[in-house]
């Protein structure tokens, strides 16, 4: 009798054992949308320096996540508001030139815009993934009519 209790209890004790240790939900692989997305600080650096050297522009700030690109335009004081939109398109021009797989630009010269930007690439840069600053990204692209190729 005794050994029949020890056997059912060492056999309730195993299925135990391999239901709690063996028993993890499998992990689904990531297809290419689910991964998080990240930003080469150097390539977005390399885009940031071509756009600066459109005439009228003071210092840009470019964020490149996947296939989207956003730029803020901090503009010199004696630009005319009519060359602004010229300054915009060549500046989605160079991006689109610089990084073939950009479907989507937005670009701004809004100051407050350009702040946000600006914020969102320094917190990038200190380390954050790209991925932090989705619901922030989205709320500029929303304010900003794209530029798409």
């Amino acid at each position: 009798m005794f050994r029949k209790r020890f056997f059912i209890l060492t056999l309730v004790i195993c299925m135990l054992f391999t239901a709690v240790m063996g028993c993890s939900p499998a992990k689904k692989p990531q297809t290419p949308s689910q991964k998080p997305a990240t930003m080469n600080t150097s390539e977005s650096s390399r885009v940031a320096s071509a756009i600066d050297t459109i005439s009228g522009v003071n210092k840009s700030t470019v964020i490149l996540s996947g296939n989207t690109a956003y730029v803020g335009l901090d503009l010199k004081a004696n630009v005319e508001k009519g060359k602004t939109k010229t300054i915009e398109k060549e500046a989605s021009n160079k991006v689109r030139k610089s990084v073939p797989r950009i479907k989507t630009v937005f670009v701004s010269s809004d100051v407050d815009t350009v702040t946000r930007l600006k914020k969102v690439s320094s917190g990038i840069a200190a380390g954050k993934p790209v991925s932090s600053f989705t619901k922030e990204l989205s709320e500029i692209g929303r304010r900003i009519t794209p530029m798409r190729y």
